[in-house]
């Protein structure tokens, strides 16, 4: 019995970030995902680079695992040719299929999937402080999706001369569904939704029904899933694979955007006299005036139920507050000061600092505790 493939990716920005750090890659028979980490665009930098090196490895006949190892070479070579990009990194997941036998390589916390009979697995392991909690049974999956700590990786690809690759083996079925996502699908949808949505005959479909799902459900962070189905071929041997396409930051035209909603169009008002209409305007105006009274008030107690980790003179503090500026009003203040360096943190636990979640004020003084004494 011969498995052909059918394919679809998608990759989306998301509702809070500037850049899509995530690239992907579908040349069959690889296809990958890399989640990017990093100041200013190095992120970007990294997935991309990752994703082309492992391309270029495999076609030159490097099994996964070596070319994943290429590719974490690759990327710290760069960051360490260029001091814009020090501490950039990636995460890497990627699968080979070989007949009916699908090779996987992992590094992070992106993920493979595996769809069978209805029943959603997940493949690869976690590399982060909170997936080893859960793991040693310290947290449940409820309290994991909330730790403060879930965006804290303890393997990255590109952050060290060599790193540990882990590599899996899946023996395919027909009807059988792969699905590699980066985190911002994971931690935005749950795994009962994910199988629904991948069960589904048309790869296309399920991919852009999981990236609007995972905008639906806040869309935090950027977000990418390649699909594979496989099937049965046919008598006449037509599989139907879809052409192979490279899916990133620069592929634009093989990356099908979740579309954004059309805005409501206001309707005319209905013809009025000139007094009516200065009346109208007149209450319009108050009641702007009391609103923005009212959020103004409200908003100066607000602001103190927010809490973020972040830098001040290169020190980790505490802010209480939100991790944004209206021109020159900046929307925080220093709430607690740390006794640690930026520059003395691990890219790791630079890239939580650098990505200012909001959190509560037990939650934030317990993650600067943790920076302070985890190695």
């Amino acid at each position: 019995m011969t498995l052909v493939a059918r394919s679809a990716a998608r990759t989306d920005i998301g509702l809070h970030r500037e850049v899509n750090e995530d690239a992907a890659v579908v040349e069959p028979p690889l296809y990958a995902v890399c989640d990017g980490m990093g100041g200013a665009n190095a992120g970007e930098v990294a997935s991309e680079l990752a994703c082309v090196t492992l391309v270029e490895r495999t076609a030159a006949g490097d099994d996964l695992a070596a070319a994943a190892q290429a590719a974490n070479a690759a990327v710290y070579a760069a960051a360490a040719a260029d001091d814009a990009l020090t501490g950039m990194g990636t995460t890497l997941t990627a699968m080979v299929l070989d007949g009916r036998v699908a090779r996987f390589a992992h590094v992070g916390d992106s993920r493979a999937y595996l769809l069978r009979d209805g029943e959603l697995r997940q493949i690869s392991l976690d590399h982060s402080v909170v997936g080893q909690m859960l793991r040693d049974g310290e947290l449940t999956v409820e309290q994991a999706a909330a730790h403060p700590m879930r965006s804290i990786l303890t393997r990255a690809l590109g952050t060290e001369p060599t790193v540990a690759v882990d590599g899996y083996e899946v023996e395919l079925q027909p009807a059988d569904v792969v699905l590699l996502c980066s985190d911002g699908l994971s931690g935005m949808v749950a795994d009962e939704s994910i199988a629904e949505l991948l069960d589904h005959e048309h790869p296309d479909e399920s991919a852009a029904q999981l990236v609007k799902q995972a905008r639906r459900g806040g869309g935090i962070d950027n977000i990418t899933v390649v699909v594979v189905r496989v099937d049965e071929a046919d008598d006449e041997g037509d599989g139907g694979d879809d052409e192979p396409v490279a899916v990133g930051q620069d592929a634009a035209s093989a990356v099908a955007a979740v579309p954004e909603a059309a805005p409501p169009v206001a309707a005319s008002p209905a013809p009025a006299s000139r007094d009516d209409r200065v009346a109208r305007r007149l209450k319009l105006v108050l009641a702007v005036l009391i609103v923005v009274l009212v959020l103004a008030t409200g908003a100066a107690v607000a602001l103190q139920s927010f809490y973020f980790v972040g830098v001040d003179d290169g020190e980790v503090v505490v802010y209480s507050g939100l991790p944004w500026s209206l021109g020159p009003l900046r929307l925080q203040d220093v709430y607690v000061r740390g006794t640690l360096q930026y520059d003395a943190l691990t890219p790791a636990q630079r890239r939580v600092i650098d990505e200012a979640r909001i959190q509560s004020r037990d939650a934030a003084l317990s993650l600067l505790e943790v920076l302070e004494t985890v190695p």
